[in-house]
């Protein structure tokens, strides 16, 4: 049986209707072992999910299966990066192609949807049923998790937590593996859910990588289902397998020992106390509870610890003076600053957007430090997190046709903090072009051409540029992607 969700509201007030189907069958014609991109929900043609079923999966036995979201409804992308865990384990995968951030109404949907079809086509185990999303669909995962009641054995939560409306309280009745890169600029908000879960007793690991506000990595996908899979074990949903117990023991040990050997002591620490919790009942865990009450003594591991709360406040801290600098020139650039001000903060309002591109310039260098440190990380941090705030503040703007002066303010500090992205100066050209402004939007969309833009159906598709294009510069430029 499945559960099904109609969400009454974004709080995640639910309902749960039991629907009943007869699994098997169907999946026979279905390829094993690569990933199917697009397979179309049955009774819902509007829907459709990317799908890994394991080389030797026989619907004669039921499966573990793993619903995962994407922010941007790119279905197969999760898919592939689950795909050797899903196989090393035997599990099921299936991302959906529809569920996105900005619309609970389409995850919701969409979770209705993949959960009735993929229960009507395979033999799925109940018993042992996860999602897993990245970002907003993480918050996605976490909120239907916990609106499913008990329905969800297990998250695995990438770069973001819980969605706003839902507090972590002790009732929680799903394990959580989260993960984050280390320059992502939700890593405070994904370590701080780490500590609040644990002093909860809620069951939960958290993985770093090196990298941002991404997917996880292939080899960290596979730790968290290795993780699921022993969390089943401890609680009793599956049998324990001392092999698979060892192998992912020494995966995680010897990770552990080659960063130690190298002389990152703090992550090797993280390492240790982790398994002393993960394999815990499940085989003697003596010697990893020594080696991490040993590195936990260590002055460079204190510093450590400590180095990371500084980083957190110094990230809040750039937000903070950021933001505020982004109010105070819209508010300066739509005359709202009473010009017989003479105070020093008035003053100092009078020229936030000098302030704001000085500031990126120091944060842009001290990101691209050839060596990690504490202030590298925060500088990436805040820039791809100002980043993706500007670009989701300003697009519903663009594509609703409002406040296209805002938008263009949006879209032109999204480009200073992050110069390299060529979409950023497409959206831009779009609002000048909104606008009328014939002159810039054409600069701008020769910018974004420049810096490897190639999407020319986007632009012809685009009503928004009527307004140039039988302009010669307009031809001129995008002759020079267009294809003969």
């Amino acid at each position: 049986m499945i559960r099904r969700l109609a969400f009454i509201s974004v709080l995640f007030s639910a309902m749960v209707v039991i629907a009943s189907a007869q699994p098997g069958s169907p999946s026979n014609e279905i390829a094993r072992g690569q990933i199917i991109e697009k397979l179309t929900c049955a009774d819902k043609p509007d829907q459709s999910y990317a799908l890994y079923l394991p080389a030797n999966y026989d619907p004669a036995r039921k499966w573990p299966v793993l619903y995962v979201f994407d922010p941007g409804a790119r279905g197969k992308l999760p898919v592939e990066r689950y795909q050797e865990a899903a196989e090393r384990f035997g599990w099921i995968v299936v991302g959906s192609n529809n569920s996105r951030n900005a619309s609970w109404q389409s995850s919701i949907d969409s979770w209705n949807a993949i959960t009735h079809d993929t229960h009507q086509r395979f033999s799925i185990d109940d018993a042992r049923l996860y999602v897993a999303g990245l970002s907003g669909g993480a918050r996605t995962a976490v909120g239907i998790a916990v609106a499913c009641e008990n329905c969800v054995t297990g998250v695995i939560a990438s770069a973001a937590g819980f969605p706003p409306s839902v507090t972590p309280s002790a009732s929680i009745h799903f394990a959580i593996f989260t993960t984050s890169g280390i320059n992502d600029f939700n890593f405070p908000e994904v370590k701080t859910l780490e500590a609040q879960l644990t002093k909860l007793g809620i069951p939960n690991q958290m993985a770093v990588f090196d990298g941002g506000h991404e997917w996880l990595p292939v080899s960290v996908a596979v730790e968290a289902v290795g993780w699921m899979e022993l969390f089943a074990m401890q609680s009793g949903k599956l049998q324990p397998d001392t092999d698979k117990i060892n192998a992912i023991w020494k995966a995680r040990y010897d990770a552990a020992q080659t960063l130690e050997s190298s002389g990152k002591l703090y992550d090797a620490y993280l390492i240790y106390a982790a398994m002393g919790k993960t394999f815990k009942g499940l085989r003697e865990i003596n010697d990893v509870q020594a080696k991490a009450n040993l590195l936990e003594s260590k002055a460079e591991v204190r510093e450590a610890i400590k180095d990371e709360q500084q980083q957190f406040k110094k990230q809040r801290d750039f937000d903070n003076q950021i933001g505020g600098l982004i109010y105070a020139d819209g508010r300066a650039r739509s005359k709202e600053i009473s010009q017989a001000a003479t105070d020093n903060t008035a003053n100092e309002l009078l020229d936030p957007r000098a302030r704001l591109h000085q500031l990126f310039l120091d944060l842009r260098k001290q990101a691209k430090a050839e060596t990690d440190s504490g202030n590298r990380r925060v500088a990436r941090r805040v820039l791809d997190g100002q980043y993706i705030g500007l670009i989701e503040r300003a697009t519903p703007l663009l594509r609703e046709g409002k406040q296209l002066d805002e938008a263009a303010r949006l879209f032109t500090l999204a480009s200073e903090v992050n110069p390299d992205r060529s979409g950023t100066f497409y959206y831009l050209a779009w609002a000048y072009a909104a606008k009328g402004e014939k002159k810039k939007a054409l600069q701008s969309i020769k910018t974004a051409i420049e810096k490897g833009f190639t999407d020319i159906a986007a632009i012809d598709s685009n009503q928004a540029f009527d307004s140039v294009r039988n302009d010669k510069q307009y031809e001129e430029i995008i002759g020079r992607i267009r294809k003969p």
